[in-house]
Order: C-alpha cells, then sequence, then structure tokens
C-alpha cells in the first residue's frame, strides 16, 4: 500500500470511528464505585442497631463486594434530647459532607427517617432514601418524596401475649415495661392498642414511668400468677439513659415472673421468649430494596415493603426456670440455647447398651437351660477376666520398664501369677546351653510351701527335660497318668511333694531358652486346651522379657568393648601425641639449650665479678647486691624454660583446668625465642583483649600451639624469599567461643590440599612426618573446638583454633 497516496472519505470514516470507539471504552469498562450513607437515631454499636448495620452492610458487599463505600452517623437523640440538636446535626452533615458525592442514604428508624424527610432535600438534593426500622405510625402524616422507599417493620405485640396465655393459662396480672423516651413511648403507644382485646381476660398494668431502682423493686414482688411484657426502655423515669438490652437483664435478673418479649435479640438475655421480629432479616430486606436502586431503577417505582420476619423463639433455659411445659409452645417453634439431655448426649451409648443387654438376657436364657452349664460358664467367664486382667498387668508392667528393674519386676508378676490362678509354685527356669538342665532364675512359692529347687538336672527330670527342650508342653494332672519312661520323673516329682504340675517352654527366635513351670501341691488340678493356651500366652510375655535380658546383657558387653576400644585408642593416640611433642623438642634441643646456658653463663659471670668485689676491700655494697640481683634474675630464667620444657615432656594427661590462652602462648613463644630469632623470623603477638578462660588439658593445648607456630617457622624457612613473619591474634569471635589465628609467610599451600594437611600422614615439608596437625585436630576436638586453614592473599598459611569457654559457675573459679 502507498501510504503517500490521499486517504478517501471512507477511510477517513473509519479511522474517526475507531477513534470514538477506542475513546469511549474506559468509561464503559470503568466500575464506579458505590457510596452509602448509613443514618442511625442512637449509637450504632447498640446491639438492636448493631445488628442491623451488620446485616445491611453484609448484604450491600455481597452485591457489591469491594466497590462500596459506607459512611455512618449516629444521631445519639436519646443523650442530646435538647431542643435545637437538630439543627446542630443538620449542620455538622452540611459541612462534613459539602464535598462528598453519594448514591444512596439508609435511614435507620423512624426519627432517622423524619430528619432526612425535613433537610434531606437541602442537605443531599436528588439521593436517594431507603429507610427501615419504621413502621406505619411514624409514616402517619407525612408525605415521601419520589425518592423516598423503604421497608416497613410491622411491630406487633398481641402474639406475644396470646402465647404467653397458652403456656401460663393461670395468668391474672400482666405488667408492662418500658421507658420514656420518644420511641418508648411509641411502642407503648402500639401496646396499647394490640392488648386492647386482652383486658378483660388479665389485669394490665403499665410501669413506664418508674426510675430504674423503683422499677427492679417492682418487678421483685410481683403477685402470683403474673408475667412481663417488656418493650423498650432507652430512658426510665429518673431521665437516666440506657441500653434496651441492658435494662432487660437487669429486670430480668430481679423479675418473681416469667418476662416475655417482641424483638429476637432480646432473647437470651433471661426473657422466656415470645413472637419476635427479626432485625437481621428486616436489615436484609432494607438492602435488596437500596440494591435494585443501585442497579438503576428509580426509587418511585419500587413500592415499599413490608416484609413478615416474625417467628416464635424461645429460651429453653427460661422455660425450665419457670417450669413452663414445652409441649404447650406454638408449632414451628425455634427453642434456642438447649443444653443437651443426657439421651441425646448418649443415646447411641444407650441403645448399644441397651442392645448388649437383650443379647446378654438371652444368652442368660439359654444358660438357664442347664444349671451345671451354667455355673461352668460363669467360672470359665471369670477365670478369663481375671486371666485378662493378669495378662494385660503383666504385658503393661514389662512395656516400658528399664532393664535395670526387670529382675525385681518378675519376682512381683510370678506373685501375681500363683495368686490369681491358684497355683502353689511357679518358676521361671534359663536351659543351660548344650544340655536339658534347667537353672531357676527367678521363683514365687505360696506362704507354707517348700520352694523351688535352683536346679533341675538332667537325671532328674529327664523326660520332662526332654519334651521341654523339644519345645513341647508338658501337663500333668496326676503323677500316674505320666508314662512308663517317665518314671524318674514321677519319683523326683513326688519327692518334691508335686501332685500336679504345666511347664511351658520358652521360645525365643525358634530356639528354647527356658520353661515356665506351675505345680500344685496341695491337690491335684485338670489342665484343660483352654488353660494351657493361657499359660503359653504367659510364657509368651515371660519369654520376650528373657530375650530383652539377654539383649540388654548383650549391648552391655557390646558397650564395655567399645568402651576399652575407645580408652585403647585414646591411650594410643596420647602415646603418639607424646612421642611427636618429644620428637618437635628434640628438633628444638640446639634452641632450648642455648636459652638454658645463656642465663647460666651470666650466672657464673655475675658470680666471679662477685667474688672479685668481695676480695677487694674498697668494694661498694651496693655493687655486690646488684651482682646477687642479677644471678637471681638469671636463675628465674633458667627455672622459667625447664618449667615449660617439664610441662611439655609429661606424658599423663594433666587434670583440666581453666587456661588463660594469652597466657600459655606466652609461655610456648619463651620456649621457641630463640630458634625463631636463629632464623631470623619476627613473631607480632596480638593478644585479645579480657579473653575468659578455656577449660582444658594445658599439656595438650601447648601441644597445640607448639605444633602450628613450629609449622609456620619451617614453611617460612622454606621460603626462598620475601617477608619473615609469624602474626599470632588471640580474640572472642562471639560469645562462648576462643579463638587463635596462627598465620605465616611462608610458602603456603595450594587450594586443594588445604584440607588435606590435617590427615595422617600427609605433610609439605619435606623431612615431616604428616603426623602434627592431625594429632592437633583430634586434640582441638577433643576440647568440643575446630581447626581449619585459609590460604592467605598474599603469602602463607593462616591456621585457625576456635575453643569453647569454660562454663561459668556460681562459686569462685578455681584454676
Amino acid at each position: 500500500m502507498d501510504w503517500r497516496r490521499p486517504l478517501t472519505a471512507r477511510a477517513v470514516r473509519f479511522v474517526l470511528l475507531v477513534l470514538v470507539l477506542l475513546l469511549a471504552v474506559p468509561p464503559l469498562m470503568a466500575e464506579e464505585r458505590k457510596s452509602i450513607l448509613l443514618v442511625f437515631d442512637e449509637d450504632k454499636e447498640f446491639p438492636g442497631l448493631a445488628v442491623v448495620n451488620g446485616s445491611l452492610r453484609e448484604a450491600f458487599r455481597s452485591e457489591l463486594g469491594a466497590d462500596v463505600e459506607f459512611y455512618s452517623e449516629s444521631m445519639n437523640l436519646s443523650q442530646f434530647p435538647e431542643t435545637g440538636y437538630d439543627g446542630v446535626f443538620h449542620d455538622h452533615l452540611r459541612r462534613k459532607y459539602a464535598g462528598t458525592r453519594l448514591d444512596l442514604i439508609v435511614a435507620v428508624m423512624g426519627p432517622s427517617l423524619d430528619f432526612l424527610l425535613r433537610h434531606g432535600e437541602a442537605l443531599f438534593p436528588g439521593i436517594p432514601i431507603v429507610f427501615c426500622g419504621a413502621d406505619l405510625s411514624d409514616l402517619e402524616g407525612k408525605t415521601l418524596r419520589a425518592n423516598v422507599t423503604g421497608a416497613l417493620v410491622k411491630r406487633t405485640f398481641a402474639p406475644t401475649l396470646d402465647i404467653a396465655l397458652q403456656l401460663q393459662p393461670d395468668i391474672r396480672s400482666v405488667f408492662v415495661v418500658g421507658g420514656t423516651s420518644s420511641f418508648d413511648r411509641q411502642m407503648q403507644s402500639i401496646a396499647r392498642r394490640d392488648f386492647k382485646p386482652f383486658e378483660s381476660r388479665v389485669v394490665i398494668t403499665y410501669l413506664t414511668t418508674l426510675p430504674m431502682d423503683e422499677l427492679l423493686k417492682a418487678v421483685s414482688s410481683l403477685p402470683p400468677n403474673s408475667v412481663v411484657l417488656y418493650l423498650t426502655l432507652f430512658t426510665d423515669g429518673a431521665g437516666r439513659a440506657f441500653v434496651p438490652h441492658e435494662a432487660l437483664s437487669l429486670i430480668t435478673a430481679a423479675a418473681n415472673a416469667p418476662v416475655y418479649v417482641s424483638l429476637d435479640q432480646y432473647v437470651g438475655r433471661g426473657a422466656v421468649g415470645g413472637h419476635v421480629y427479626s432485625l437481621d432479616a428486616h436489615g436484609r430486606h432494607a438492602a435488596e430494596v437500596g440494591l435494585r436502586i443501585l442497579g438503576g431503577e428509580a426509587p418511585e417505582t419500587i413500592s415499599v415493603v413490608e416484609p413478615a420476619d416474625h417467628r416464635n423463639m424461645f429460651d429453653w433455659r427460661e422455660l425450665r426456670r419457670w417450669g413452663l411445659d414445652e409441649r404447650r409452645l406454638p408449632a414451628g417453634s425455634i427453642v434456642s440455647f438447649r443444653t443437651p439431655s443426657a439421651w441425646d448426649l448418649y443415646k447411641w451409648y444407650v441403645a448399644g447398651g441397651a442392645t448388649l443387654l437383650v443379647v446378654q438376657s438371652t444368652l442368660i436364657i439359654r444358660l438357664l437351660a442347664s444349671r451345671a452349664q451354667r455355673r461352668r460358664a460363669q467360672r470359665s467367664l471369670a477365670e478369663r477376666l481375671r486371666f485378662e486382667t493378669l495378662l494385660s498387668e503383666v504385658s503393661a508392667e514389662f512395656l516400658t520398664l528399664p532393664a535395670s528393674a526387670v529382675d525385681d519386676r518378675i519376682e512381683r508378676m510370678l506373685q501375681r501369677v500363683v495368686e490369681t490362678l491358684d497355683f502353689d509354685r511357679v518358676a521361671l527356669a534359663e536351659r543351660q546351653d548344650g544340655t536339658n538342665t534347667m537353672h531357676v532364675t527367678h521363683s514365687w512359692t505360696r506362704a507354707g510351701v517348700a520352694p523351688v529347687p535352683m536346679v533341675f538336672e538332667d537325671e532328674a527330670l529327664p523326660w520332662l527335660g526332654k519334651r521341654l527342650a523339644q519345645g513341647d508342653p508338658v501337663r500333668v494332672s496326676r503323677l500316674d497318668e505320666l508314662p512308663e519312661e517317665a518314671a524318674t520323673d514321677r519319683r523326683s516329682l513326688a519327692a518334691r511333694g508335686i501332685r500336679s504340675l504345666a511347664a511351658v517352654p520358652l521360645l525365643v527366635g525358634g530356639a528354647v531358652v527356658g520353661a515356665l513351670g506351675f505345680s500344685r501341691l496341695r491337690g491335684e488340678r485338670p489342665w484343660p486346651d483352654e488353660l494351657m493356651a493361657r499359660l503359653q500366652l504367659l510364657a509368651d510375655v515371660f519369654a520376650n522379657v528373657q530375650a530383652r535380658r539377654r539383649a540388654d546383657g548383650a549391648v552391655r558387653e557390646s558397650e564395655e568393648r567399645r568402651r576399652r576400644a575407645e580408652e585403647e585408642a585414646q591411650r594410643q593416640r596420647d602415646e603418639l601425641a607424646h612421642a611427636l611433642r618429644v620428637s618437635t623438642l628434640g628438633e628444638l634441643t640446639a634452641s632450648f639449650a642455648h636459652e638454658i646456658n645463656q642465663p647460666l653463663s651470666a650466672i657464673m659471670t655475675n658470680a666471679q665479678a662477685a667474688r672479685r668485689l668481695l676480695a677487694i676491700e674498697q668494694a661498694k655494697p651496693r655493687d655486690i647486691e646488684d651482682a646477687l640481683i642479677d644471678i637471681t634474675g638469671d636463675a628465674n630464667r633458667a627455672s622459667q624454660t625447664i618449667r615449660r620444657l617439664r610441662a611439655l615432656f609429661r606424658k599423663e594427661h594433666a587434670e583440666r583446668a581453666a587456661i588463660d590462652i594469652n597466657a600459655l602462648i606466652e609461655d610456648v613463644l619463651g620456649l621457641l625465642r630463640n630458634d625463631t630469632q636463629g632464623k631470623n623470623i619476627v613473631v607480632r603477638f596480638t593478644r585479645g583483649q579480657a579473653l575468659p578462660t578455656v577449660l582444658g588439658d594445658p599439656v595438650q593445648l601447648r601441644q597445640v600451639v607448639l605444633n602450628l607456630i613450629v609449622n609456620a617457622g619451617e614453611a617460612i624457612a622454606l621460603a626462598a624469599s620475601g617477608p619473615r613473619e609469624i602474626r599470632i591474634d588471640t580474640s572472642q569471635p562471639e560469645v562462648g567461643r576462643v579463638a587463635i589465628a596462627v598465620r605465616d609467610s611462608g610458602v603456603g599451600v595450594k587450594e586443594p590440599e588445604v584440607e588435606r594437611i590435617f590427615e595422617r600422614f600427609a605433610s609439605t615439608k619435606p623431612q615431616g612426618l604428616g603426623m602434627g596437625l592431625a594429632i592437633s585436630r583430634s586434640i582441638v576436638e577433643a576440647h568440643h573446638g575446630r581447626i581449619w586453614a585459609t590460604r592467605n592473599d598474599d603469602l602463607g598459611l593462616t591456621l585457625h583454633v576456635e575453643l569453647p569457654v569454660r562454663p561459668q559457675r556460681d562459686g569462685p573459679a578455681s584454676s
């Protein structure tokens, strides 16, 4: 296409049309945010108004989402009843909303509607108004403008009194309680109209002008067969302002008769209930009218609605309190705050129990057919119950028991077996490896019965021992039941006074490790299959105990072997560390000899000088004293050097003590001073200030510092040129840790080798053994510290050591 050609008239019209559409789209796409003003006659936090406020906002938000903004104003008429307040509130709204665009105004309650009918057009010209909370009496004599519509409240009190008479047919007196505010009087006028038909049936008294104290006294002494109908009480007879809900709570607490209400928000505050109006539903109906207006409908096309939002609602607690029969309530009544009955809570348990009872009864009826059969079943059931209790007790005893307490608990459980199953003796025996001999480890005997022998040899019970060794249980109701091949066993048992016995093998991993034996000496007894099965269960429990004891013994033996191995490894490490110290000190012998010879030579020189001075008659005492002082100082130097050497030559462990790291490094530097000076190495030691002490072995920690400084000196000696300097720094990098850094200017190591230098037999020195840093690491880690190396940016290597500080104690520290 040639863009240089002029556009045709059709193309021009097309371009203009596109531009118009593009300019029109943003306004069409934009979603306008709606602004709604809520006007209340009283504080919107009053419980009833709070319900209406919440239902209005929730209904608007459910349709408009976030595209709605609420403004709220409360007239607080009960607090400001003065003449002229109307104008003050008018001026307040005019100034406050002068520059605010509103889409809808909601008048909550009649006084708010009255105010907006008087001033709404002047304050908010043309803005639609939706009212709620007003009844027909609020509209009498008023003309609604075209932009005003809403939802009416149908206030009626007659159904509540009618329900009260159904619940309490003997009612003689009705006391109507209310307040003195304009709204209170409005409610009373409606009540007087509604109660006219009842005046022939009951005596109706209006308690509407009393101060609260007198009102409470009056309702606390009402005559018998009375009820109270509560309307509203914003202001009492003394002009004191109240929240109607709180006033109701005071009245219900003091009244000696049931209190009925006609608003759902009053139920739950001590009132019985009644034919109540739902403020929540009323607020939603008003919001529906408002949403129709916001959706584009003209207010004059929407008729005022009067929804039927009443329901019969009662407080179960108050019905119970006043003894009112719930069955007299109207059909469909809502009973709130009901405490679940025992049947509600446990009906399924009761039904289950009843079912079980029926089953048991059926079984009992069948058992009655045979007295002997019943008795056997009862005995069997009792024995089973006792045994199951015993088995659960024995199992629970050994479940979490520590190994150290198993032996004592076995004795107790064997006693329980004897007492529960009516035996005379019970014994737990271990089988000797490779034989049929059983060694009794635990037993219990009833009082007056001879104790169990500790060993049952192969020769004494060969038949029994063989059967048990094969994993077969043995039961003997009478000794003459034993077969001919068990003659020896029969004689041995008779000699021990045993007249009946059962023995069950203990199996662990398929192998017989022992037996659990039960015997009777007082008489014979049968051993039915059911009893033997139970005894087998007991034997399984004790077999597990035996297995656990064996396992615990094996674990203890393994722990002991491991402990000895660790001690041996530690001894070998200590031997190697000592050998390395001796080797290192041997390499430094010349330096140490010079360090000792120097003060010794000075001592000899000063001693000869002192002798010469003593031989001179004119010698000054001051000169002789100076020579003796020099001798003393040199002797101390030599003594200190020997002390340091002895500390490093020690082979045994020193007791762990509080160690000053700075002082320990000073000691080592004192030993190595002559060696470093001989190699022309400058040592710079920067001491950390106020370092806490370290708890450790001073010999081993001296060896670590000695190894680090000697290694640094040897690395410098291998360097062909460059600075010859060792820098030592101590610090406290964090609370609870002390750090040592030894930096040299030697040959260093390559990056891949940094970590390997701590391995055994890994050395960068031509004649090195490669054990110094490995031993140093083991020493540091044994002190719960760590050691590592980093390459310097210029030359050499820095070795780092971190050690934990000595734990603080309450008392004075000992060194």
